[in-house]
């Protein structure tokens, strides 16, 4: 009998640990890992533009989208410096995501909020980056 019941905790901990990994490899393996980075601000600016701008354009409605025209033209929408003088997509442009359904949601930094402070924790954490760099 006490064997039978080693063996069978023995099985137990090698199934769970089975379903772990697989939950695990399951959970990592579907990330859009080099999005999450570019948007954290983790590549240079060309780079995250790239992968940003790709990832926008995997979208029916951004298809013919051109991401360097874009920053160009929309900085002059916003009064504050983060927004005026940025050079990156991901200064205006961020991502939640959703994890039961490993999705992201894009979101906006638009002017109009921006221009009324909003997004104050978000300069002043870029303010501090840019300034190491």
């Amino acid at each position: 009998m006490a064997n039978y019941l080693k063996a069978n905790r023995l099985l137990r901990s090698k199934r769970n640990q089975l379903f772990a990994g697989m939950l695990l490899a399951l959970l990592t393996g579907c990330s859009k890992l080099a999005v999450e980075q570019a948007f954290k601000g983790e590549f240079r600016a060309g780079k995250a533009n790239k992968i940003i701008g790709e990832y926008c354009q995997s979208c029916h409605i951004h298809m013919d989208f051109d991401p360097s025209l874009h920053v160009s033209n929309v900085r002059s929408l916003y009064k504050r410096p983060v927004f005026r003088k940025a050079r990156e997509c991901r200064s205006c442009h961020y991502i939640e995501k959703d994890w039961m359904h490993n999705q992201h949601e894009r979101k906006t930094r638009m002017p109009h909020d921006a221009n009324r402070g909003k997004f104050r924790k978000f300069e002043k954490k870029e303010m501090s980056r840019r300034s190491k760099n």
